[in-house]
């Protein structure tokens, strides 16, 4: 007989936890993990041991609830008595606690899930139930091992490292953007599709340093930079046009700025496609680049901006380290 799969359930809150208010609005994390585990009709077939971590909205989940998930999932893999871990997660911020994670976290040997649902429990035809019980098949999947931590959403699965919510409420609601899914999932089967590409693991820092993003857009005043630069961070993400360009007029703001100390990434707005130096003319990347800012492909901002605090928090401004956190490796050795 086949020993069963166990799987612990860590609940944050969201809407997938979420219970109807008395105005006929949703009030998000109020549903324990038990109560939706007992939906899954997976008794029996996984055991499952369920943490209620936090009952938040997404909103509310900020660098040191990333802190806190990243160890006790660390300290569950350590034990050596699970074989996986779901985290179940409000979809507004879902990219980015499980990027934090895919970032600090080995699942060689425990696979990492992360799921929610863009309809609550009570709704009609809710994705909560479902997209639980996948996200808990997966995880209790040898296949999902050595992956990186996965989103699994609307039977798919994807890479933490690219995936991005593109719809604000129908069920497909999330993505990654030119590359898709590593994989599907049909019936209790996890068809495993590609291997995503990987970055090296930071360390989980005690405090997450400051990082802002910066968001460029045609006809943006020098003084939208102006004001960020000085407000005190300690990094800033440029959240460029297409291949990494800012206004002409920005470009001695930031040239100044890094010469003061300030450590500045540049990503693309874009859904998908790596920055370049492409051009030469006031505003490109290039001149960016000449003035040291670390140029940055194949993540959105809010990823950037993650990955950037949890390097400054390990190195420093060390600028060849950063941009080595920053490079894509193969999944394979």
């Amino acid at each position: 007989m086949t020993q069963r799969k166990r799987i612990a359930l860590l609940s944050t809150g969201g809407t997938i936890a979420s219970a109807p208010g008395t105005e006929g609005r949703a009030i998000a994390g109020a549903l324990p993990g038990e109560q939706l585990l007992a939906s899954t009709q997976l008794e029996g077939v996984i055991d499952v041991h369920v943490e209620s971590v936090f009952q938040k909205a997404s909103n509310s989940i900020a660098a040191p609830e990333w802190a806190h998930l990243a160890k006790r999932c660390r300290m569950l893999a350590e034990k050596g008595d699970i074989d996986g871990i779901v985290i179940t997660h409000g979809t507004d911020t879902l990219e980015d606690t499980a990027y934090y994670l895919h970032s600090t976290l080995d699942t060689q040997s425990v696979p990492v899930v992360v799921t929610g649902s863009q309809r609550t429990p009570h709704a009609m035809g809710s994705d909560a139930f479902s997209n639980l019980r996948q996200a808990l098949e997966l995880a209790a999947n040898d296949k999902a091992r050595s992956l990186g931590v996965l989103v699994s959403f609307n039977q798919s699965v994807y890479s933490a490292g690219f995936v991005r919510k593109v719809s604000s409420y129908q069920l497909n609601g999330f993505d990654a953007p030119g590359l898709g899914p590593v994989g599907l999932l049909d019936n209790g089967e996890f068809h495993l599709l590609q291997w995503p590409a990987r970055q090296a693991l930071l360390p989980v820092p005690d405090q997450l340093v400051r990082v802002d993003i910066l968001p460029v857009y045609g006809g943006a005043d020098r003084s939208t930079a102006e004001s960020l630069v000085r407000s005190g961070c300690q990094g800033l993400v440029i959240d460029g046009l297409g291949r990494g360009q800012v206004p002409p007029s920005w470009v001695s703001v930031i040239e100044n700025a890094i010469q003061d100390g300030l450590v500045v990434a540049v990503c693309s707005s874009t859904l998908h496609g790596a920055v370049h130096e492409s051009y030469d003319y006031p505003g490109a990347l290039h001149d960016l680049v000449l003035a040291g800012a670390v140029s940055v492909s194949h993540v959105s901002a809010r990823k950037a901006r993650i990955r950037l605090a949890l390097s400054l928090s390990a190195f420093g401004a060390q600028l060849d380290a950063i941009r080595s956190a920053f490079e894509w490796r193969s999944p394979f050795p």
